[in-house]
């Protein structure tokens, strides 16, 4: 399992707008990542995906019509990069096809684990009193592939069946 101290400076938000492209054992898809609404936290994930950090990891927690999870070299939703990044607080909606860092209840920081909601989820919303979660991108293609990881998934958020990253792409868009 890799691990960093902290992410290098990777990503250039005076002249890039930045796409993952998510390879699955599904299909593929591609989110547009938000670098103005959460600069750290997309530089985080950019480096994580440079690293191939992500490659070959499952989505370890398929939450049936809510979320499906990934991000965790163990598999098991407690495996990190070896670092933590703080919250970038914003006002953007947890709606459907939204990305968004997963963390421990009530942590106000998070490592490499994210999540995509199946469907609009406005109780992960900055608005909550409780734990708020804070998107950073948005899938802008390939939404039927994210659905069809969904239905591997179980109300406890056990997967059904093994659905595995074989590759995140970054590209970098210039402005």
């Amino acid at each position: 399992m890799k691990q960093f101290a902290a992410p290098e400076s990777v990503v250039d938000a005076t002249k890039f707008n930045y796409e993952a492209v998510v390879k699955t054992s599904k299909g593929d898809f591609v989110i547009a990542l938000d670098v103005e609404q959460a600069p750290k936290t997309v530089n985080s994930f950019v480096f994580l995906a440079q690293q191939d950090y992500f490659d070959g990891i499952t989505f370890h927690r398929i939450v049936t019509n809510f979320v499906i999870q990934s991000g965790d070299p163990l598999g098991t939703g407690a495996g990190g990069p070896g670092y933590n990044v703080s919250d970038e607080p914003n006002q953007v909606p947890n709606k459907r096809g939204t990305i968004t860092m997963a963390k421990r209840q009530g942590a106000s920081e998070f490592g490499s684990q994210w999540f995509i909601n199946l469907k609009d989820n406005p109780s992960l919303d900055y608005t909550n009193p409780g734990d708020k979660f804070y998107p950073f991108g948005e899938v802008t293609s390939g939404m039927d592939v994210v659905d069809a990881i969904g239905r591997a998934g179980s109300a406890q958020g056990t997967p059904t069946e093994q659905v595995t990253i074989t590759d995140i792409q970054i590209r970098e868009i210039t402005k």
